[in-house]
């Protein structure tokens, strides 16, 4: 599993499933009931996003190649679309609320911590 923490190594999403085949990125969250407060799904590549089939909603993330955010969109609920900004290269799906739990806002850089936790 991985870590996705802010640059002052505050958590944002732990664990965090790596989405980087088309498979996956294809499944995302589909196959979930629920997201755990703390869970996240990072699409790399990414763009834009949608929750069509979701039985919840999302704050998502939009990402560049330096995991730079360059949009927060909460509270995305079940059948609705989030289009990405240009530059997107990843995206980062996690509960809805937990973007405002972490204060997180565009101009945030993150990091991801690979290995065991």
């Amino acid at each position: 599993m991985h870590r996705i923490e802010t640059a002052e190594g505050d958590p944002v999403t732990c664990p965090t499933t790596l989405a980087c085949s088309f498979t996956r990125r294809f499944v995302g969250l589909l196959a979930h009931r629920r997201l755990g407060d703390t869970e996240g799904l990072l699409l790399q590549p990414g763009g834009s996003i949608h929750t069509i089939g979701m039985r919840f909603g999302i704050d998502a993330l939009f990402l560049d190649a330096d995991l730079v955010i360059l949009k927060v969109v909460a509270h995305i609920r079940p059948l609705r679309i989030a289009r990405a900004p240009r530059g997107t290269r990843a995206v980062l799906e996690m509960a809805a609320g937990r973007a405002a739990m972490c204060a997180l806002r565009p101009g945030m850089q993150l990091k991801l911590s690979e290995g065991k936790l």
